[in-house]
């Protein structure tokens, strides 16, 4: 039985080394940042209070959790449709804090195909990104990092490659 992909969705062989992926924008709210903090409990007064922030955070604003960003992210690449049923498993990620995303900002995804790596398993293969969260009003980039994802494979390989 095939499994059900969406109509954007990339098997590993679908993609090449260099290729670039952006993802639409998306506004960080007052909203998004109540609820985070809520869901983790995560209320540090330069998150969450305005007149603590004012004096001590050197954005003189509340500050969303960094980690805020980076899920924010997840959804956007999520939204691209390229791993709707061939995206099997996150393998692992790496985050690097550049600047601060504050409430108001809106921030957008870009994603580059580092490295393609078939497994020794023959139904998929590890694809590598780098990946930047960048803030569009400013033309900064807030976050870097890595993203690796076990994608299916379209058909079975044909001998071990390399683990994964």
């Amino acid at each position: 039985m095939q499994t059900p992909v969406g109509p954007a969705a990339r098997y590993f062989e679908d993609f090449t080394v260099d290729e670039e992926f952006v993802t639409q924008g998306r506004t960080v709210t007052q909203t998004d940042l109540t609820f985070w903090s809520m869901f983790t409990g995560d209320f540090n007064p330069i998150h969450v209070d305005s007149a603590f922030a004012r004096e001590h955070s050197p954005f003189g604003t509340v500050v969303p959790q960094g980690l805020l960003a980076v899920a924010i992210a997840s959804g956007l690449q999520e939204r691209l449709g390229i791993f709707a049923g061939t995206g099997q498993a996150m393998l692992g990620q790496t985050i690097t804090f550049v600047a601060a995303v504050v409430v108001g900002d809106t921030v957008r995804v870009r994603m580059a195909v580092r490295t393609l790596t078939p497994s020794r398993r023959p139904l998929v293969g590890r694809v590598g990104f780098d990946y930047a969260i960048e803030v569009v009003e400013r033309g900064v980039t807030a976050v870097t990092g890595t993203l690796d994802v076990l994608c299916l494979r379209r058909e079975p390989s044909a001998g071990p490659g390399d683990a994964v």
